[in-house]
């Protein structure tokens, strides 16, 4: 069969329907079958049936390179689903040197899905529970928590974990206590062995001096999952709360034997050193005790309590010091940590606006301060019993 032969670039163009520009260009940059007399500036011509099989070539290249990339997609959404559901698992055994891991493993799945609710609410859980227990500035944490949340889709808000965010959320960044309660009582409904609400919780029943009741949400997460560290804590830091010194030493002791480590133990631990037994033992344990963990600034605070307490005035001061500096240089939340030291060295009024900046913060710590023994004498002081009366809901602090 003979050929169908174009002898011009306007024919050419006409027969591809393009301009002369466009044809001369095809077959410049992507070898558009296209012949030449006497050279590259002589006449040219083409054969039609030559532009069809051209033609047909560019489409199934396009066909292999959309089946390529589907391909990738493909493969894309595989490895984000394989990552969502290694962050549920890392979430599940979560402990207190794994919420980095967590939210910069969701933080890399909502680069690729924006819209994951999985990895929304473990980056907003890992960024909670860093300010809670101090990894990170509580400053930086709560309002990426917050931001994280406001993110989700519409329909996606009433996820009962969402719901559990937002209540821990609204209890130690907003400070709305009674709606933190009503979002934790709603959770429990729907699902008794939530962990992280009956954690919830327990810090909500501490911050209203409800130390039963925390202590047996504490215990009742701690059984539905033995693998994660916070009930350990909480369990600990209430029997502290309590003064009952003896039974938290036994607890923090069969804790330990279990494997249980990390700065927010490790000060619980100090804190009840600190009310038992001999105080100049206690100091010695203390030290033993931050040499794991020299970047705790609460740590540091119970040893220049100790410190000051034991008559060893000048390392408190020194303790002080360092404490302060850590505060104005890395501007972190050292509010508790500077008022155990002041009021170990007996200035008690310097303490208290270190206390009230602890609670603007949202530190773990100020939820125990109706309790906590160490702040026994500032009880009475018009200002420190002004800043109790923000804790918890108003009707039970009246009350209390």
């Amino acid at each position: 069969m003979p050929k169908s032969r174009l002898d011009s670039w306007k024919s050419i163009a006409a027969y591809l329907k393009r301009s002369q520009r466009t044809v001369q260009r095809w077959h410049a940059e992507h070898e558009l079958p296209v012949h030449h007399f006497g050279g590259t500036k002589g006449c040219v011509f083409a054969y039609s049936e030559e532009i069809d099989a051209w033609l047909s070539g560019i489409a199934e290249k396009s066909g292999y390179q959309l089946a390529v990339r589907d391909q990738a997609n493909e493969t894309k959404q595989i490895r984000l689903v394989k990552l969502t559901s290694l962050g549920d698992q890392m979430w599940a055994t979560r402990t207190e040197k794994s919420f980095s891991s967590i939210a910069e493993l969701n933080r890399e799945i909502l680069s690729g899905y924006p819209e994951n609710v999985s990895a929304l609410i473990g980056f907003a859980n890992s960024m909670i529970s860093s300010g809670l227990l101090e990894i990170v500035d509580s400053a930086l944490a709560y309002p990426s928590a917050m931001e994280t949340l406001r993110r989700m889709p519409q329909v996606d808000c009433q996820h009962i974990d969402a719901k559990c965010s937002a209540a821990f959320l609204e209890m130690v960044h907003e400070r709305k206590w009674r709606q933190a309660r009503v979002g934790f009582e709603q959770v429990l409904r729907e699902n008794p062995s939530h962990t992280y609400a009956l954690n919830g919780r327990a810090l909500l029943h501490i911050a209203e001096a409800e130390l039963p009741e925390a202590s047996r949400c504490a215990w009742e997460a701690w059984k539905k999952n033995p693998l994660i560290f916070p009930p350990r804590i909480l369990l600990c830091w209430t029997k502290y709360l309590a003064e009952d010194f003896e039974e938290a030493q036994e607890l923090m002791a069969q804790f330990k034997a279990c494997g249980s480590s990390g700065a927010v133990m490790a000060t619980v631990q100090a804190l009840i050193l600190t009310q038992a037994g001999s105080i100049i033992e206690a100091v010695k344990q203390i030290e033993e005790i931050i040499s794991a963990f020299p970047e705790s600034r609460t740590l540091k605070g119970v040893l220049g309590y100790g410190y000051a307490i034991s008559g060893q005035r000048e390392k408190a001061n020194l303790m002080l010091l360092t404490v302060q500096k850590i505060n104005e240089r890395k501007r972190r939340n050292c509010g508790y940590a500077l008022a155990l030291i002041l009021i170990g060295l007996g200035r008690n009024h310097e303490a208290i606006p270190w206390l009230e900046a602890s609670y603007a913060h949202g530190s773990m710590w100020s939820l125990g301060f109706r309790c906590d023994p160490i702040l026994r004498p500032l009880r009475g002081e018009p200002r420190f019993e002004a800043l109790l009366r923000k804790i918890g809901s108003q009707a039970e602090a009246t009350t209390d």
